[in-house]
């Protein structure tokens, strides 16, 4: 009876954890899980650390894009063992209507599996009424089972493409890594400013189905941008600098799309930390200087700049929305930040100046 007992709370509990993980479309409580709890508390914080160490820094992009995959594995045959297990502590009590008699736990395993498995072999074969509906069960949770588990996987591949594209297409404008001044200065100097409007439109719903897809598929955080220098985290940093930057600071450009963003956005990185139990540290990392710096290629552009006093004051307000939970994330996950203005905007606009003022110098 012991036996039984824990079988049934061994196979119920992996039930119910793969139907919280794939089935359930939104965030799902963290008790009685097995996945939210290796994942997070077992998988995670020794890899991270593992990762930091000296001898493994020239491989550590590497091995961090290889835990989510990895982990994903894992978590799919820790499932398919504990279901195994379950049957066979279940079918170890029923041993006595099991022809050939089970004489081990190594044999109600063995049965169990190629009972989950649907191997029908046919070498043990279940002869009373509970062993049969066991047997059954085994079966019929088996194929259920590994649906779930092959559709959860092309889940995930596909919401991870979906996820980078856009990030692919706002690191070939804004730079890497990511800047949301630069995207400005971008949209700026090819002057298709206009668009801006209709990619923030576009921005929204691209992190609208991040919120859906994320907390719906907690695993989806773990897998990482194919570019090194920089995270889809940052993508959405730069992006929300400059529609802090548009509400805050440039007086030209209309500011109804980016405050709709905003908003979304920032309700986004605070439900992933929230999930994640993540400590945020309050405190600005960019300076009055460099915001000066920031308005000043903004004015120099072509942009409309408000007061530089009071736009660095509204600002940095609109940055406590959404940057502690930013640098949180990044830190949690070992991703790059999104910058200010990043070195290679600053050469290009160095090498920009330097050419004008060659074409324009008077010959002697």
């Amino acid at each position: 009876m012991i036996e039984s007992f824990l079988g049934i709370c061994l196979v119920a509990l992996v039930l119910f954890d793969v139907f919280q993980t794939i089935v359930v479309p939104r965030i799902t409580p963290r008790s009685l899980r097995i996945a939210p709890f290796l994942i997070g508390d077992i998988f995670w914080p020794p890899y991270r650390l593992l990762t930091k160490w000296k001898i493994l820094e020239k491989y550590q992009r590497d091995l961090l894009d290889l835990f989510a995959p990895v982990t994903f594995v894992a978590i799919v045959l820790i499932w398919l063992i504990f279901l195994t297990l379950g049957y066979a502590l279940i079918l170890y009590s029923l041993r006595f209507n099991v022809t050939p008699i089970i004489h081990s736990f190594f044999e109600a395993f063995y049965f169990a599996g190629t009972s989950v498995l649907t191997l029908g072999f046919g070498d043990v074969v279940a002869l009373g009424v509970r062993a049969r509906f066991v047997v059954l069960a085994a079966a019929t949770s088996g194929l259920i089972f590994m649906a779930l588990a092959v559709s959860y996987l092309f889940s995930l591949q596909t919401l991870v493409q979906q996820r980078e594209q856009l990030v692919n297409t706002v690191i070939s404008r804004a730079g890497a890594p990511a800047s949301g001044l630069v995207l400005m200065l971008r949209y700026k100097e090819l002057n298709i400013l206009p668009v801006l409007y209709t990619d923030f439109l576009q921005w929204e719903s691209w992190i609208a189905g991040i919120l859906e897809s994320h907390r719906a598929y907690p695993m989806l955080l773990y897998f990482r941008s194919s570019n090194s220098t920089d995270s889809w985290i940052s993508v959405v940093g730069a992006m929300l600098d400059a529609s802090s930057l548009i509400v805050t600071t440039i007086k030209d450009v209309s500011h109804g799309e980016a405050e709709l963003f905003y908003w979304l956005a920032c309700s986004t990185v605070k439900s992933m930390c929230t999930y994640l139990r993540l400590n945020v540290v309050q405190g600005e990392t960019l300076t009055v200087e460099q915001f000066t710096d920031g308005t000043a290629l903004l004015r120099d552009a072509g942009y409309y700049v408000a007061d530089e006093d009071l736009a660095w004051k509204l600002f940095k307000v609109r940055r406590t929305g959404y940057l502690p939970y930013l640098r949180a994330l990044s830190e949690y996950f070992l991703l790059p930040r999104q910058t200010w203005l990043h070195e290679l905007a600053i050469s290009q606009i160095s090498i920009k100046d330097s050419v004008e003022d060659s074409v324009f110098q008077p010959r002697v």
